[in-house]
């Protein structure tokens, strides 16, 4: 975090906004630094501003920040990556909403949050290759963040002794995000990956996601 007369630059990715005012919106920040915050955004939706291209969920970016009070108000983004390529396809963009939930779901102001950051930055970019199948990067992602929660097991608990499944559980919990999506699985260890981290969400999380709903619904139709 830099400071300087009263400025502070943030590293962050916008999980979450909403409309504030006629021109204003609030934004729910995830920052390297301060973990999860709250940001005002005033008058970024007028024509004029130079942040209203960069100031809509899933951009990656530093943010500069004052603190009137107890209240962050935006002054600038230097935008990273906007991820506009998922808004391509539907199901990415569904997808792209369900991590955004989660992390918020999980993630509370000054908790250290570099590791999750980069989870969902590199998550993002195997969004677009398309070079792993959702299904998986979503069970991978999921994996992943409950370690970093510290709310997982190890490879040695799961119900299932096949060798493959095994290997591919303790190389998510092993690998730097960077390096995560870059294997795929037969449908056959597939089908027991999902199911293990299936049950580990059903214990650890305790909410219904909306965008969570698209994606079965997706799915179904």
């Amino acid at each position: 975090m830099n400071t300087k007369n009263n400025l502070e630059k943030l590293n962050g990715v916008i999980i979450g906004e909403s409309d504030y005012k006629e021109f204003d919106k609030l934004l729910t920040i995830l920052t390297k630094e301060k973990g999860k915050i709250k940001v005002y955004a005033f008058n970024v939706k007028r024509q004029n501003s130079k942040n209203i291209g960069k100031s809509r969920i899933f951009s990656f970016g530093t943010f500069e920040l004052r603190l009137n009070g107890d209240k962050y108000h935006l002054e600038n983004i230097i935008l990273k990556n906007s991820f506009s390529e998922i808004s391509n396809e539907y199901i990415n963009t569904c997808f792209a909403s369900y991590f955004v939930e989660l992390i918020d779901y999980f993630s509370y102001e000054n908790m250290e949050s570099e590791n999750i950051y980069l989870l969902l930055y590199y998550t993002f970019k195997a969004l677009i290759k398309q070079k792993v199948p959702v299904k998986l990067i979503r069970r991978i992602f999921e994996l992943k963040l409950l370690e970093y929660q510290g709310e997982y097991k190890e490879s040695s608990n799961l119900a299932s002794e096949n060798k493959a499944l095994i290997y591919t559980w303790d190389f998510v919990l092993n690998t730097l995000p960077k390096n995560l999506y870059t294997f795929i699985l037969s449908d056959e260890v597939f089908g027991l990956f999902d199911n293990e981290v299936r049950l580990e969400m059903k214990e650890r999380v305790n909410k219904k996601f909306k965008s969570l709903n698209e994606i079965n619904n997706y799915y179904e139709a």
